[in-house]
């Protein structure tokens, strides 16, 4: 089980003490790359890592160099969708070494971050409070306990200290949950944010609620991609939904904010996803895979790489 906290720890990196700092090391080290486009969704299970993967290895097919940051700290899944395996990397001077995966993705996870060996990773410090050892028996060995680290100071760490070299987009994968927008936000300027919901009216509420926190934190919303509108109904030949719809069509409307995409359950994707294949690749001819092609494109459209502050290795 991967164990979290969200205490902010004084005067570490990513805490309130030095964020002037914090935002100043991420910026620099951020500066060979052309665009920073964050993935965000209020609610879980809505298929935003597949999103990423998918929209990741379009832009790579096409030729760009992207890198993509797993920024759902407790429960990675990028590196197992792009079929890579779980091998740590060896810690560096410089920096953490950023994973080679398909198509040239470079991909930084905390399931492949320096230190130890594979098992679990927690961001809580007090492991007796956790385990509710107060009565002095024996505990973890200090190799093994876990470091206290708010989740914006966990991905404070992983954008200081990432290898990007010159790519032209980073993707960031963030955590559920629209407060993980206000940490990134917090730390890195974005270039464009790019929000996935379902056609439900709780996902509706939530997708409002996102678009003025994008607003308030300066964040560009680049676009709604709505996932799992229905299913193909093949003795109606039409796409049945899956959901009660909400209206987040007007609510888009009303903030200027386009809806990219609407895209229909496929079990083929949920499929790729578990196998570590690449949607995009295996199944690019299909109706789905032509979407998610074209979301790419939009992106890349909306958010163009702009030029880099140094043409450093790849």
């Amino acid at each position: 089980m991967r164990i979290f906290s969200d205490i902010e720890s004084d005067g570490s990196v990513g805490s309130s003490v030095d964020l002037a700092g914090v935002r100043e090391r991420i910026r620099s080290n951020l500066s060979g790359v052309g665009a920073t486009i964050a993935l965000a969704s209020a609610r879980g299970g809505v298929g935003k890592s597949m999103l990423a993967v998918n929209i990741a290895a379009a832009l790579a097919m096409k030729g760009r160099k992207v890198a993509i940051v797993d920024a759902d700290l407790n429960s990675p899944s990028v590196a197992a969708m792009l079929g890579m395996k779980p091998q740590r990397r060896h810690a560096m001077i410089e920096g953490i070494e950023l994973a080679a995966g398909p198509h040239g993705l470079r991909i930084v996870s905390s399931d492949q971050l320096p230190g130890g060996e594979a098992p679990p990773i927690s961001f809580v410090d007090d492991y007796d409070q956790i385990n509710g050892n107060n009565a002095g028996e024996p505990v973890a060995p200090a190799p093994t306990r876990p470091v206290e680290l708010s989740y914006r100071e966990a991905l404070s760490r992983i954008l200081a200290q990432s290898q990007f070299g010159s790519v032209d987009f980073l993707i960031i994968d963030l955590a559920t949950g629209l407060d993980r927008l206000y940490s990134v936000a917090s730390i890195a300027a974005l270039d464009g944010v790019l929000l996935l919901s379902q056609p439900s009216a709780q996902d509706t509420i939530a997708a409002r609620h996102a678009m003025k926190i994008g607003r308030a934190i300066g964040a560009p919303i680049v676009g709604i991609v709505e996932n799992m509108v229905g299913f193909n109904c093949d003795g109606c030949r039409a796409v049945r939904p899956l959901w009660p719809e909400g209206d987040l069509h007007g609510v888009a409307r009303e903030a200027a904010v386009p809806i990219l995409a609407r895209l229909a359950f496929e079990p083929r994707l949920a499929d790729s996803n578990d196998r570590g294949v690449l949607f995009v690749r295996e199944y690019g001819s299909t109706p789905t895979g032509k979407v998610l092609a074209d979301i790419a494109n939009q992106v890349e459209a909306i958010v163009p790489a702009h030029p880099r502050a140094a043409d450093t290795p790849a």
